[in-house]
């Protein structure tokens, strides 16, 4: 069997991850080339809206019932519940006909994420045989990166905005994961790009421009996914969905229509 491509968005908080996330995912869904699982890793949220997606359950809620169990059922129950953690996860994944997606979701207690970052690894290590490509939309930062969330990553998608920051923590991310594990997509970049900063010495995926109505469907919280199919963003993502290898040239037209509800 075939190992599924499993690609982490990363990068500096504002970036642009989510948005770069929705446009990609949108592009490889709509090649046909394969079953996806869409992972929402931020625990803030914003890919399922994004994509016009809402999960019921995610993992935090997964892991505040065994922490809840622990507390007022006491060890045996927790036990019990840790034993069905498989189908616990299946109850917090979203079946559609052309994808699926997870939500990491926020845990009830203030303070560290591992406990439930630990819970989104093994779920990725568990889901992803089922499908041809795992789409990560990583928390902000390198927490995720630094704790091996990502352990089976194929490739890692560092988002910059032209900035110094954003560059730099795309660097960081390359020495983390292999300069031959990551590729840059520059977002949000204006018509001359002559001056923005980009991680030297890592590879160009392809740049996404400004664009007036991503930003209005963003700020309005409308699905990425309506966005009409010769918008230039949408275009720029079925570019370099193609020059990643994610789909091929037949299928990277739109052709298909992400289907919600099926």
């Amino acid at each position: 069997m075939k190992q599924p491509e499993i690609l982490a968005v990363c990068g500096k908080g504002g970036a642009g991850k989510t948005v770069v996330s929705a446009l990609l995912s949108r592009a490889i869904i709509r090649s046909g080339g394969g079953s996806v699982l869409l992972v929402d890793a931020d625990p803030a949220g914003g890919l399922g809206a994004a994509i016009g997606e809402r999960a019921a359950r995610t993992l935090a809620d997964v892991r505040n019932d065994l922490v809840a169990a622990a507390r007022t059922s006491g060890r045996s129950e927790a036990l019990r519940l840790a034993e069905q953690v498989d189908y616990l996860l299946l109850e917090a994944l979203v079946e559609r006909r052309d994808y699926s997606f997870l939500a990491m979701g926020r845990p009830l207690e203030q303070g560290c994420y591992c406990p439930v970052n630990t819970l989104l690894r093994e779920a990725i290590d568990a889901l992803a045989a089922s499908f041809a490509v795992v789409l990560i939309d990583a928390e902000a930062g390198l927490e995720q990166i630094n704790r091996q969330v990502t352990r089976r990553l194929t490739m890692a998608l560092a988002v910059v905005d032209g900035s110094r920051r954003s560059a730099e923590t795309a660097r960081v991310i390359a020495e983390m994961v292999g300069r031959g594990r990551v590729r840059a997509i520059l977002n949000r970049a204006p018509r001359d790009t002559h001056g923005a900063a980009l991680p030297e010495g890592l590879p160009l995926a392809g740049t996404i421009p400004e664009d007036v109505t991503v930003a209005c469907y963003d700020r309005g919280g409308r699905p990425l996914w309506e966005l009409p199919d010769e918008n230039e963003a949408v275009e720029a993502a079925r570019g370099i969905a193609l020059a990643l290898g994610l789909v091929t040239e037949a299928a990277s037209g739109p052709s298909r229509e992400a289907r919600h509800g099926d």
